[in-house]
Protein backbone atom coordinates (compact mmCIF):
# COMPACT_ATOMS: atom_id res chain seq x y z
CA UNK A 1 0.00 0.00 0.00
CA UNK A 2 2.63 2.54 1.07
CA UNK A 3 4.31 2.08 -2.97
CA UNK A 4 1.22 2.37 -4.40
CA UNK A 5 0.85 5.95 -2.67
CA UNK A 6 4.40 6.80 -3.12
CA UNK A 7 3.77 5.92 -6.77
CA UNK A 8 1.04 8.54 -6.86
CA UNK A 9 2.47 11.23 -5.02
CA UNK A 10 5.56 10.52 -7.38
CA UNK A 11 3.57 11.09 -10.76
CA UNK A 12 1.20 13.61 -9.12
CA UNK A 13 2.64 16.76 -9.98
CA UNK A 14 3.44 15.53 -14.10
CA UNK A 15 0.07 14.78 -13.93
CA UNK A 16 -1.34 18.44 -12.97
CA UNK A 17 1.28 20.04 -15.57
CA UNK A 18 0.05 18.08 -18.21
CA UNK A 19 -3.84 18.88 -17.55
CA UNK A 20 -3.13 22.34 -16.51
CA UNK A 21 -1.11 22.65 -20.57
CA UNK A 22 -4.69 20.83 -21.79
CA UNK A 23 -6.54 23.41 -19.90
CA UNK A 24 -4.27 26.34 -22.01
CA UNK A 25 -4.61 24.87 -24.82
CA UNK A 26 -8.18 24.53 -25.01
CA UNK A 27 -8.40 28.25 -23.38
CA UNK A 28 -6.28 29.52 -26.09
CA UNK A 29 -8.48 28.19 -29.16
CA UNK A 30 -11.45 30.23 -27.97
CA UNK A 31 -9.48 33.43 -27.38
CA UNK A 32 -10.07 35.56 -30.11
CA UNK A 33 -7.46 37.37 -31.77
CA UNK A 34 -9.53 40.04 -32.02
CA UNK A 35 -6.49 43.13 -32.21
CA UNK A 36 -3.82 43.72 -34.70
CA UNK A 37 -0.90 45.03 -34.63
CA UNK A 38 0.53 47.24 -38.07
CA UNK A 39 4.13 48.46 -38.10
CA UNK A 40 3.91 50.38 -41.15
CA UNK A 41 7.92 51.50 -41.11
CA UNK A 42 8.21 47.65 -42.00
CA UNK A 43 5.21 46.47 -43.36
CA UNK A 44 4.44 43.85 -40.65
CA UNK A 45 1.14 42.75 -38.88
CA UNK A 46 0.11 40.80 -36.45
CA UNK A 47 -3.45 39.49 -34.44
CA UNK A 48 -3.43 39.79 -30.93
CA UNK A 49 -5.59 38.71 -27.91
CA UNK A 50 -7.20 41.99 -26.56
CA UNK A 51 -6.16 40.88 -23.08
CA UNK A 52 -2.57 41.64 -24.10
CA UNK A 53 -0.69 45.05 -24.26
CA UNK A 54 1.62 46.42 -26.96
CA UNK A 55 4.77 48.35 -25.93
CA UNK A 56 5.91 50.03 -29.50
CA UNK A 57 9.37 51.18 -29.96
CA UNK A 58 10.61 51.37 -32.93
CA UNK A 59 13.93 51.48 -31.86
CA UNK A 60 16.89 51.03 -34.65
CA UNK A 61 20.13 49.77 -33.96
CA UNK A 62 23.19 49.93 -36.52
CA UNK A 63 25.79 47.13 -37.10
CA UNK A 64 28.16 48.18 -40.03
CA UNK A 65 26.04 47.10 -42.73
CA UNK A 66 23.16 45.57 -41.23
CA UNK A 67 20.48 47.21 -38.85
CA UNK A 68 17.71 46.10 -36.94
CA UNK A 69 15.12 47.25 -35.59
CA UNK A 70 13.15 46.78 -32.82
CA UNK A 71 9.31 47.15 -33.67
CA UNK A 72 7.17 46.03 -31.02
CA UNK A 73 6.85 43.85 -27.54
CA UNK A 74 3.46 42.05 -26.08
CA UNK A 75 2.66 40.73 -23.60
CA UNK A 76 -0.13 39.17 -21.39
CA UNK A 77 -1.86 41.83 -19.58
CA UNK A 78 -1.78 40.48 -16.20
CA UNK A 79 0.60 40.40 -13.20
CA UNK A 80 3.11 38.06 -14.45
CA UNK A 81 2.50 39.36 -17.83
CA UNK A 82 6.26 40.17 -17.59
CA UNK A 83 7.69 36.38 -17.97
CA UNK A 84 6.43 36.29 -21.02
CA UNK A 85 6.75 38.35 -24.22
CA UNK A 86 6.89 38.31 -28.00
CA UNK A 87 8.79 40.61 -29.45
CA UNK A 88 8.88 41.61 -32.73
CA UNK A 89 11.80 42.55 -34.77
CA UNK A 90 13.43 43.07 -38.55
CA UNK A 91 16.62 42.86 -40.14
CA UNK A 92 17.99 44.65 -42.61
CA UNK A 93 20.15 41.51 -44.24
CA UNK A 94 20.64 43.15 -47.88
CA UNK A 95 24.63 42.22 -47.01
CA UNK A 96 23.92 38.59 -46.19
CA UNK A 97 25.75 35.78 -48.37
CA UNK A 98 22.40 33.50 -48.43
CA UNK A 99 19.29 34.87 -47.74
CA UNK A 100 17.56 31.73 -48.68
CA UNK A 101 15.14 30.12 -45.48
CA UNK A 102 17.83 27.48 -45.92
CA UNK A 103 20.13 29.49 -45.45
CA UNK A 104 18.88 31.91 -42.60
CA UNK A 105 17.81 28.29 -40.67
CA UNK A 106 21.69 26.89 -40.88
CA UNK A 107 23.08 30.39 -39.84
CA UNK A 108 20.68 30.95 -36.69
CA UNK A 109 21.21 27.19 -35.49
CA UNK A 110 24.98 28.09 -35.85
CA UNK A 111 24.67 31.24 -34.25
CA UNK A 112 22.61 29.58 -31.22
CA UNK A 113 25.18 27.04 -30.98
CA UNK A 114 27.85 29.33 -30.43
CA UNK A 115 25.96 31.15 -27.74
CA UNK A 116 25.22 27.98 -25.15
CA UNK A 117 21.81 26.98 -25.35
CA UNK A 118 20.32 23.92 -25.83
CA UNK A 119 17.96 23.11 -29.27
CA UNK A 120 15.06 21.40 -29.02
CA UNK A 121 13.54 21.96 -32.45
CA UNK A 122 14.47 23.24 -35.91
CA UNK A 123 11.98 23.21 -38.69
CA UNK A 124 11.42 24.70 -41.72
CA UNK A 125 7.49 25.39 -42.01
CA UNK A 126 4.96 27.17 -44.42
CA UNK A 127 2.78 29.89 -43.02
CA UNK A 128 0.11 31.40 -44.95
CA UNK A 129 2.44 31.20 -48.47
CA UNK A 130 5.66 32.39 -46.36
CA UNK A 131 8.91 30.42 -46.16
CA UNK A 132 9.35 30.39 -42.40
CA UNK A 133 12.03 28.65 -40.15
CA UNK A 134 11.11 28.02 -36.39
CA UNK A 135 13.55 27.36 -33.81
CA UNK A 136 12.78 26.41 -30.51
CA UNK A 137 15.69 26.22 -27.62
CA UNK A 138 16.54 26.64 -23.87
CA UNK A 139 19.20 28.77 -21.63
CA UNK A 140 20.48 27.79 -18.69
CA UNK A 141 20.59 30.64 -16.49
CA UNK A 142 23.77 31.22 -13.38
CA UNK A 143 20.65 30.62 -10.92
CA UNK A 144 19.73 27.35 -12.61
CA UNK A 145 16.28 28.83 -14.21
CA UNK A 146 15.52 27.55 -17.58
CA UNK A 147 14.47 29.89 -20.28
CA UNK A 148 12.40 28.51 -22.76
CA UNK A 149 12.31 30.29 -26.20
CA UNK A 150 11.15 30.03 -30.07
CA UNK A 151 11.90 32.23 -32.44
CA UNK A 152 10.29 32.08 -36.23
CA UNK A 153 11.71 33.75 -38.47
CA UNK A 154 10.84 35.20 -41.94
CA UNK A 155 13.14 35.75 -44.48
CA UNK A 156 12.19 38.54 -47.65
CA UNK A 157 14.89 39.64 -50.47
CA UNK A 158 15.72 42.72 -48.39
CA UNK A 159 14.22 42.16 -44.79
CA UNK A 160 14.27 39.02 -41.92
CA UNK A 161 11.64 39.34 -39.77
CA UNK A 162 12.02 37.56 -36.40
CA UNK A 163 9.03 36.70 -34.27
CA UNK A 164 10.34 35.52 -30.26
CA UNK A 165 8.28 34.48 -27.55
CA UNK A 166 10.32 34.94 -24.75
CA UNK A 167 9.61 32.50 -21.90
CA UNK A 168 11.50 33.07 -17.73
CA UNK A 169 10.84 29.00 -17.31
CA UNK A 170 9.00 26.50 -19.08
CA UNK A 171 5.61 26.39 -17.35
CA UNK A 172 5.20 30.58 -19.05
CA UNK A 173 6.32 28.80 -22.27
CA UNK A 174 3.31 25.97 -21.69
CA UNK A 175 1.07 28.61 -20.85
CA UNK A 176 1.37 30.55 -23.62
CA UNK A 177 2.58 28.82 -26.83
CA UNK A 178 -0.84 28.35 -28.40
CA UNK A 179 -1.69 32.02 -27.98
CA UNK A 180 2.04 32.53 -29.90
CA UNK A 181 1.33 29.48 -32.42
CA UNK A 182 -2.08 31.37 -33.18
CA UNK A 183 -0.94 34.63 -33.60
CA UNK A 184 2.11 33.43 -35.92
CA UNK A 185 -0.99 32.42 -38.07
CA UNK A 186 -2.01 35.52 -38.68
CA UNK A 187 1.16 37.92 -39.68
CA UNK A 188 1.57 39.30 -42.71
CA UNK A 189 4.72 41.20 -44.00
CA UNK A 190 5.30 43.37 -47.04
CA UNK A 191 9.30 42.75 -47.24
CA UNK A 192 9.74 46.85 -47.44
CA UNK A 193 13.39 47.56 -45.98
CA UNK A 194 13.32 49.26 -42.90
Amino acid sequence: MRHRTAFVFLFLPGIFLLLSSLISIVLAQNIPLDNTYSNVLCGLSIDYPSSWIVRESNQKYLSGQSSLLVMAELRPHVPEGFKTVVELEAENITAYHDRSIEGIGEFMEFYLSETNVNIKESIKKDINNLSTHQIIYETLTPHGNVLKTKEVYIPTENTLYVIRYDTSGSNFYDKYISYFDSMILTIKVDGRKC
